[in-house]
């Protein structure tokens, strides 16, 4: 029996099976696709088995495809395992990692926290886009994902970075305007501030622990809390904001809190990464750095 030696061939074939397709791989891996198909015919050749069919929409597997990608891929991750376990530190937090984060997040915390990481360990390339949109991890070839709020996607390891707690606000000038904000259906009837114009309820709770649900009349709208704190300050309305964001507005006097009574509920951030990726030790320590980062900020909250 011929002695397979094609290893290198074979682990092309387990990223290209778990990214989708050829220009999902080259997208997670940063080999081009030319050599990705390359090498996955040489494989096929060497097996002399036809492992995928090639579509426009990416690679289907035969059957033959399918027993030899069930079969290797735990083998394939032990392996790796087993290598990321005899690295040292240095060499594990080492590579190329992309993240997709929340803008207005990045700016404020993640961002600096990824730039004092990246200072500790030099031999870590960092690629961040800032999108509010919900990216493909595997699709789109991104290693790691921040999100706020709920999280649904099967498949993928998260893990929740920080609870964020959120205060309603407003300027001095904009209650002086509008009394009589006693109970949270008094929100109704006035203009507040989003991150979009439909589909916004405030979950409020007291210190009782009573709970209500308000939909506020939304007179001003936009995707970034930075600008909702710029439109709160100027008067425009009752915005319902993480507090940490608002912590120097709040101590200025620029922004007052809206019924103290009532709290709102506070927003999730979580992480999101494949369960497969090799730069998993890597991921982990992004991670554990963003959830120190918030820590930090949550101990300066007002």
């Amino acid at each position: 029996m011929t002695t397979f030696a094609d290893f290198d061939g074979l682990a092309l074939f387990i990223r290209i099976v778990q990214a989708g397709g050829l220009a999902a791989a080259e997208r997670a891996t940063g080999i081009p696709k030319a050599t990705l198909s390359r090498r996955l015919s040489v494989l096929e050749e060497a097996l002399n088995v036809r492992l995928v069919r090639r579509t426009k929409k990416g690679v289907i597997l035969t059957e033959q495809g399918q027993q030899l990608y069930d079969r290797s891929r735990d083998a394939f991750m032990l392996a790796e395992e087993a290598v990321a376990e005899v690295q040292d530190e240095r060499v594990a937090l080492s590579g190329i990692v992309r993240l997709s984060l929340p803008p207005d997040m990045a700016t404020e915390v993640l961002a600096p926290a990824l730039i004092r990481f990246k200072s500790r360990y030099p031999d870590v390339m960092i690629e961040m886009t800032l999108a509010d949109r919900r990216v493909s991890l595997i699709e789109e070839g991104y290693d790691l994902a921040v999100r706020m709020g709920a999280v649904a996607d099967s498949g993928l390891v998260f893990k929740r970075i920080a609870t964020l707690p959120r205060t309603l606000v407003a300027s001095p000038a904009y209650l002086t305007a509008h009394p009589g904000l006693e109970e949270p259906q008094d929100l109704k009837d006035i203009p507040a501030l989003a991150i979009r114009r439909d589909l916004v309820e405030w979950n409020l709770r007291n210190h009782d622990g009573v709970t209500t649900t308000v939909t506020p009349r939304i007179g001003f709208a936009a995707n970034r809390q930075t600008i909702l704190i710029d439109a709160a300050i100027a008067g425009l309305g009752v915005a319902n904001l993480p507090t940490f964001m608002i912590g120097a507005a709040l101590k200025s006097g620029a922004l007052v809190r809206v019924l103290p009574d009532w709290e709102p509920s506070p927003v999730e951030m979580t992480a999101l990464w494949q369960k497969d990726r090799i730069t998993g030790r890597l991921i982990k320590a992004i991670v554990a750095e963003f959830a120190e980062a918030f820590k930090a900020e949550s101990a300066r909250m007002p």
